[in-house]
């Protein structure tokens, strides 16, 4: 089916698609949280391919915009997979469940990550933390909500005050010079919080709980719908994506509008 560009709708259906995923990452656990690939800092489960699944059918359910998950690349609407030649059109960005380890080893840390783009500009997100039972969605421009609440970043104006959410992807050498320029760049915060989840710790960003967030050489379907969240609810974002290469890390500024964003 063609669907114009009817926002109110589309959040909808992401939001569906995310609690559907969600409710049965949530319930099938035990059985979903088996080992398919170990890598050195990171794992694929079971669980990363079934929400896939679960996400796709819907969003190709409902309308015929192109999707991009970080399990198959590309698929059409008619579930054909392949490169995106058209770098100004709508993709549906994916991560079917944020925080594959967390889930693993049970750390009540994990989400379902939906956003819609244009090129580089993000359009809406939403977040499912199924954990917690907290639903944050977001349009750009028009507001975020968590659980129906509207919800707006912090005012703190300080980097001496402030709470910055960050991480360690799984590509990190933690080589002595790597983990020093780290601690460079976050000291200056009052206090530095790693949750595990980018989505979830872009999430805090726009409900207040953290003021900033920042990751260098993470993947983009990691950040895309917590970046949209964020501006939702009037934070900033910054990223350095290439020409739409969602392929390759980027790194990832985002915080409450207040902070400097370098």
């Amino acid at each position: 089916m063609t669907v114009d560009l009817d926002k109110s709708y589309l959040l909808h259906l992401a939001e569906e698609a995310a609690l559907l995923a969600g409710h049965h990452l949530k319930y099938n656990r035990p059985d979903w949280k088996q080992v398919e690939k170990a890598g050195e800092h990171d794992v694929k489960i079971l669980a990363d391919r079934i929400s896939e699944e679960l996400i796709v059918e819907q969003l190709k359910r409902g309308s015929n915009i192109k999707i991009f998950s970080e399990e198959s690349g590309y698929v059409d609407c008619n579930n054909e997979k392949g490169e995106n030649n058209n770098k100004s059109e709508l993709n549906w960005i994916i991560d079917p469940l944020d925080g594959s380890l967390n889930y693993h080893m049970n750390i009540p840390f994990c989400c379902v990550s939906i956003a819609l783009y244009k090129g580089k500009n993000a359009i809406l997100g939403v977040v499912y933390d199924f954990v917690h039972d907290e639903l944050f969605n977001g349009i750009v421009g028009e507001g975020a909500w968590l659980n129906q609440h509207s919800i707006n970043t912090s005012r703190v104006c300080e980097i001496s005050d402030a709470v910055l959410g960050t991480g360690f992807p799984v590509n990190t050498d933690f080589s002595s010079s790597s983990v020093s320029n780290f601690v460079g760049q976050v000291q200056q915060y009052r206090i530095v919080r790693l949750l595990g989840s980018a989505a979830i710790s872009l999430c805090f960003v726009a409900c207040g709980r953290l003021d900033s967030y920042q990751e260098e050489n993470i993947m983009f379907w990691d950040i895309a719908a917590g970046c949209a969240l964020v501006q939702s609810a009037g934070g900033k974002v910054h990223f350095n994506i290439r020409d739409r290469d969602i392929h390759e890390p980027v790194t990832v500024v985002a915080n409450n509008g207040q902070l400097s964003m370098f």
